[in-house]
């Protein structure tokens, strides 16, 4: 028996890991929807108890004041980068940039402890970098 050297798409896996993360979304705002949760996209603010404004930055036809029972404003995520660090996508990157994988660092250090940090170490080792 032999075994030839072992390859991978790197596009490809950026790829599947781009569409996993759409999929997730899609389907999270699937589920929320058919527990009949309206999901309104935008800015919002806290106004009083129950009460939301929201809208979006230059657009007037989306957004306005709601109320409801219960309320959820869902921030999202932004990558830190401690002051007076330039990213540059190369030497220093985010999350964001690791995601799109277009190219695979011979040795790579993740600053970070959070889950997201522990997950691209484990890919990037998977890939072989160090």
């Amino acid at each position: 028996m032999q075994v030839g050297a072992v390859d991978f798409d790197l596009k490809g896996v950026a790829a599947h890991a781009n569409n996993l993360a759409k999929n997730v979304q899609k389907n999270l705002g699937n589920s929320l929807t058919a527990l009949g949760v309206d999901i309104l996209v935008g800015n919002g603010k806290i106004t009083a108890p129950h009460t939301v404004e929201y809208g979006l930055p230059g657009r007037v036809d989306v957004g306005g004041k709601v109320t409801g029972k219960n309320v959820i404003i869902a921030t999202g995520s932004v990558p830190f980068v401690p002051p007076g660090i330039p990213i540059d996508g190369k030497t220093v990157f985010t999350s964001d940039h690791a995601l799109k994988l277009e190219w695979l660092p011979d040795w790579i250090a993740i600053i970070g402890s959070g889950y997201i940090g522990l997950e691209f170490s484990d890919v990037y080792t998977a890939l072989g970098s160090d």
